[in-house]
């Protein structure tokens, strides 16, 4: 009888701890419910890619063996073979090796998941004001393509010249880089692409990989420089190029 009192003691004990937690929990919902929703001022930036259709970045490009972001902007990560999500480690240096797409997203999860061509087009050409929301420049260093969010203001302290050509034009030390991502501001280092196990153009191009496909089964990639930027299909499946994921602006919580 006194084990069982025990016992009992205890499950109440427990019941009471649980519940107190419950409760805890459920104030905090209440109160980051009330927060208003995805607003800049919180620290969540949108972009738009299509008609009414938004997305966050992720804050840096996928990482070596594509299970997560590295954790600075201007760091390269991983060059990947065109729809490896299921296998990033790949490097085989055959075309035919690299005719079905898998995001990468499958990997990473919470949503994560590779732009379309027609949404690099929409987010770099044609989204309001798009040729202001863009730019090339050198982040600490590295050459990248700035890419601004739909709501956009320049901190104090910075400069951003449109329609530079050439990297030095716009350039940040680490210091005024936090600036400029604090305000939102996502870098797209030029990471140059991978051919089996040699890196090439880094640091004079970048090369990002959409999901989309072309007919005759080219896949489209977002490629830029420091004077021209596009969206076009691409012969070179079996190239290593960045990745750099999204996820819709209804999956961030609030």
């Amino acid at each position: 009888m006194e084990w069982r009192g025990m016992t009992d003691y205890f499950l109440i004990t427990m019941k009471t701890i649980i519940w107190d937690w419950m409760a805890l929990l459920g104030l905090l919902f209440v109160l980051v419910g009330c927060s208003g929703g995805l607003h800049e001022q919180d620290g969540v930036f949108l972009f738009s890619v299509g008609e009414g259709r938004q997305v966050v970045f992720a804050e840096g490009n996928l990482a070596e063996g594509g299970c997560g972001f590295v954790d600075k902007q201007w760091e390269y990560g991983g060059l990947f073979g065109w729809g490896t999500g299921d296998r990033p480690q790949d490097t085989t240096d055959s075309w035919q090796a690299y005719t079905q797409f898998v995001d990468w997203g499958d990997i990473v999860g919470g949503g994560w998941r590779t732009l379309t061509a027609e949404e690099w087009k929409y987010l770099l050409f044609e989204r309001e004001g798009a040729a202001e929301k863009r730019a090339v420049g050198t982040v600490n260093g590295v050459h990248g393509l700035l890419v601004l969010p739909d709501e956009w203001e320049l901190p104090a302290g910075c400069r951003l010249t449109f329609g530079a050509k050439g990297w030095d034009e716009n350039s940040y030390e680490e210091s005024q880089w936090e600036k400029m991502e604090n305000a939102g501001a996502v870098l797209l280092p030029a990471a140059g692409f991978r051919w089996g196990g040699v890196g090439y153009a880094e640091g004079c191009e970048g090369l990002y990989w959409s999901k989309t496909v072309e007919e005759e089964g080219c896949p489209y990639t977002m490629h830029f420089d420091g004077s021209i930027m596009g969206v076009n299909w691409d012969n070179t499946p079996h190239y290593g190029q960045s990745v750099r994921m999204v996820r819709e602006s209804d999956q961030i919580e609030n």
